[in-house]
């Protein structure tokens, strides 16, 4: 019997290859590109060549502007080879378009890389291209580390650090970031509250832990500290970072903060009083509070409870989740925190008004434009009055509620508390569609409008465009060649909005576009409403892993330019580097 299942197993695993072989070779058959270009450069460590290197070379993703952020793209070609005794390398069979080089470890950074970037070029090649001299410069990087500890110094397991670089004056300028190529493991503490945190450029930091971002600390919060046992960040000492060097014993005594309790309670009804299951609620600390929002759920009977609560005074309401929508809202509950945890809350849950309508594509009947449309949501933000300001019409943090486009257009939102309603879309295609405007039983609606509790609102209209409009571009550079590590940044602006709207407008939009230039500045800026635009070119120079700055002595080139539906408005900007 064993026997058999073991043949079949085998027999299963080797259809499941083939038929994995044979869909990679169909994927592969549908890419009909020509592949007749190729990149080839040296890798160098601390200027000496880097021999028998893994050399990764990726096609960037050009939806998420891969080309900057090292970003490759899931269904392009990736390929690796290995450098010579000379560190040089060659990758052949490219088709036209951007990719990402990537050599040897997360260990090693690039040269003149600034904080927190990930080790890496990237390169634009046309069809036929022979990209010669592609060079990676690394060095080895800088690494800190230590331990976190609590005030009666035992280890404090499995916390995150974290770490800022500081500019010239000791100002922090940028926290690490665990998305941008780094582990995020690296942050966090092991089982004897040591952590570790390489590839770091040469440079000054400070380093914290503790306080709102600390974990596993359940009773008692520390207060957030930064090495060795300053609470103040100002105070915090300064750590000198070499290439290739290690800084150890950066150690972090947490200070003892206060207690932390629990707020207990249950949601119910308004009008029933009966409890509602799997609903959630979120505790915030009072108007002027700097701690951050701790949500809950309720179980079947309704009940929550909120822990980890400093010493302070919090309000309480129903909290509407972005994936789930809910017909109720509620009011706030206010209460106080001292040496105890607190109990018998209740959160009344009312049932909202309801805003219903339908979508409507101006001028399209192209099934495939609707058909993008139902991935989109409809979604009014209510800005609710406070009550005990409602004669001066102060309000609130708004409210969201959210419903999906029907096949058909249709929509139908619940749960609204009382408050001055305005409309924006959201979904997979944000960028594909844009508000025109919004009409309420055949009537334009130019501001938001009043909302009542309970109110049954129906006969809205809401037309939209299809932003299908494409501006591409070229850039040339005059007075002398653009300087290495410049990024040029290409906005688009309406100069007309369909809104002009006096005082809160009845609908959001954003039908500004961007893109930034390949290293042969071409640029597409895509989904943009038809209209008139001033296109802005800004020549930048990144600082850090998300900072960049405008690059010393340039100036602002603008144009103005027309884009029409469903074509691409070709345009060329000039920026002179002479002219300062």
């Amino acid at each position: 019997m064993k026997l058999f299942l073991l043949n079949l197993l085998s027999a299963l695993s080797i259809l499941l290859l083939i038929s994995t072989a044979q869909c990679n070779a169909q994927s592969l058959q549908r890419d009909t590109r020509p592949r007749t270009a190729s990149i080839s450069g040296r890798v160098t460590v601390g200027g000496a060549p880097a021999a028998n290197v893994l050399v990764t070379v990726a096609e960037a993703d050009p939806r998420s502007q891969g080309a900057l952020f090292g970003v490759e793209s899931p269904q392009g070609a990736s390929i690796e080879v290995r450098t010579g005794s000379d560190g040089r390398y060659r990758v052949t069979g490219l088709t036209e378009g951007s990719y990402v080089i990537r050599a040897l470890s997360k260990a090693y950074v690039l040269s003149k890389s600034p904080f927190g970037v990930d080790a890496f070029r990237t390169v634009t090649v046309d069809e036929g291209e022979l990209r010669d001299e592609v060079d990676i410069a690394l060095v080895c990087g800088g690494v800190i580390t230590g331990r976190v500890i609590d005030a009666e110094g035992r280890p404090v397991i499995g916390t995150e650090v974290r770490l800022f670089s500081v500019d010239e004056k000791g100002r922090p300028k940028e926290e690490l970031d665990s998305h941008y190529g780094h582990n995020e493991w690296m942050l966090q503490t092991d089982d004897r509250g040591v952590y570790r945190i390489y590839g770091l450029t040469a440079g000054r930091y400070i380093l914290g832990a503790g306080g709102e971002w600390a974990s596993g600390l359940v009773r008692r919060k520390s207060s957030e500290t930064f090495h060795p046992d300053a609470t103040d960040q100002n105070q915090a000492k300064i750590i000198e970072v070499k290439a290739g060097a290690e800084v150890a014993d950066i150690d972090i005594r947490l200070c003892a903060g206060e207690d932390t309790y629990a707020a207990a309670g249950r949601v119910v009804d308004a009008e029933t009083g009966q409890p509602l299951p799997r609903v959630s609620v979120l505790c915030m600390e009072a108007a002027g509070g700097t701690r951050h929002g701790r949500p809950a759920a309720t179980d079947d009977e309704g009940r929550f409870k909120c822990a980890n609560l400093a010493p302070g005074r919090y309000e309480l309401s129903l909290w509407e989740r972005r994936d789930v929508s809910s017909p109720h809202y509620s009011e706030k509950i206010r209460f106080e925190v001292t040496d105890s945890d607190v109990g018998g809350l209740e959160v009344k849950a009312i049932r909202g008004a309801t805003i219903s309508g339908v979508v409507v594509v101006e001028g399209a009947s192209d099934p495939a434009v609707k058909a993008k449309l139902q991935r989109m949501s409809v979604v009014v933000q209510v800005e609710r009055l406070r009550e005990s300001d409602a004669d001066s019409r102060a309000y609130e943090r708004p409210d969201r509620i959210m419903a999906r486009i029907a096949g058909d257009g249709g929509f139908r939102l619940a749960g609204a508390s009382p408050g001055m309603a305005s409309f924006y879309l959201e979904g997979d295609q944000e960028n594909a569609f844009s508000i025109r405007r919004i009409e309420r039983d055949g009537a334009e609606i130019r501001s938001a409008f009043e909302i009542g509790r309970g109110e049954q609102i129906t006969g809205v209209r809401i037309i939209v465009a299809h932003d299908n409009g494409t501006i591409r571009g070229q850039v040339e550079i005059a007075g002398a060649k653009l300087p290495e590590g410049w990024q040029l940044d290409i906005w688009a602006t309406p100069i007309k909005t369909t809104t002009a709207n006096e005082g809160m407008p009845a609908f959001h939009t954003n039908s500004n576009g961007s893109a930034f230039a390949d290293e042969k500045g071409r640029f597409v800026i895509e989904r943009l409403t038809p209209g008139e635009y001033e296109l802005s070119l800004n020549a930048m120079v990144r600082e850090g892993q998300d900072f960049w700055t405008s690059a010393p002595g340039t100036s602002q080139v603008k144009q103005r330019v027309t884009v029409r539906s469903g074509s691409e408005t070709m345009v060329k900007l000039t920026l002179d580097l002479e002219r300062k």
